[in-house]
């Protein structure tokens, strides 16, 4: 029996039970995506907000090895009062530039507590389920419409 042969032989016993499965668990994470894209949604709707900009880069040296890199911004309160925060720790490049913009948000009162406030830093959990959750609903369909050619 040769390799293609057993590929195939696999992918007739695998790909039914696979494209029954597959769209209903896409489904179910795209709903998922949506609750934490409302719950984040939720929770920034009561901070406040402002744009600030990023002052430097603080490299600091990273449990695992390596350098990390954090943002400091600054940025000015309803009130007037200018903010100096050194942001959530960063990656292994730097995200922003100095001189950057960002949209920034902390809760009433806390200005110190202030985190960039980004599309991708506030719903990046619901974007990663819903990628996850298309891909898994895509291939179940694709499953189902290869196994019901000849």
């Amino acid at each position: 029996m040769d390799l293609l042969e057993i590929v195939a032989r696999a992918r007739h016993r695998i790909a039914p039970p696979l494209a029954r499965l597959l769209p209903g668990v896409g489904v179910a994470l795209l709903a998922l995506a949506a609750v934490f894209a409302g719950h984040s949604w939720w929770s920034d709707r009561a901070l406040l907000h402002a744009t600030a900009m990023v002052t430097e880069n603080v490299a600091t040296f990273a449990p695992g090895g390596g350098v990390s890199y954090t943002p400091r911004v600054r940025f000015r309160t309803p009130s007037g009062e200018i903010q100096q925060v050194l942001a959530t720790p960063g990656r292994s490049d730097a995200e922003f530039a100095p001189g950057a913009s960002v949209p920034v948000a902390w809760p009433a009162g806390e200005p110190q507590h202030a985190v960039i406030a980004t599309a991708w830093r506030v719903y990046r959990a619901a974007i990663w389920l819903a990628i996850l959750g298309t891909v898994l609903f895509d291939l179940g369909w694709l499953l189902r419409l290869s196994a019901q050619r000849p």
